[in-house]
């Protein structure tokens, strides 16, 4: 009797058949959504890459505006600086030009150094 039972349990070849095409049914499936969801992981890993060197190329470009606007900055102020140093320059030169017309040795050595 248990033998009998057993042989009911197991399914017949045309079952097995139809089971094993299933199987190949569903891993053709598995295949076919394994293969869609790498595709769509290349896009994104694609969309990814192309935002990272957009945003490379923004930072590139704010890196260099930012090094005009502080080179453009330091520029001013050495210009600045310089501008101070001549015009410290001119009124010392001025002073000793007063000094040397109102100072008779210094009149004197103008004169022989500098004859006009």
């Amino acid at each position: 009797m248990a033998d009998i039972k057993a042989r009911e349990r197991q399914p017949t070849p045309e079952e097995r058949f139809a089971e094993l095409i299933a199987i190949r049914e569903k891993e053709k499936e598995i295949a076919a959504r394994l293969h869609r969801a790498r595709e769509e992981a290349q896009q994104i890993l694609q969309r990814a890459r192309e935002q990272a060197e957009h945003r490379k190329a923004q930072a590139h470009q704010a890196l260099q505006r930012e090094c005009e606007r502080r080179r453009a900055e330091v520029q001013a102020q050495i210009e600045a600086e310089v501008q101070r140093i001549l015009a410290e320059g001119r009124v010392a030169a001025q002073q000793l030009f007063q000094r040397a017309h109102t100072d008779p040795l210094l009149e004197k050595l103008r004169r022989e150094l500098l004859p006009l």
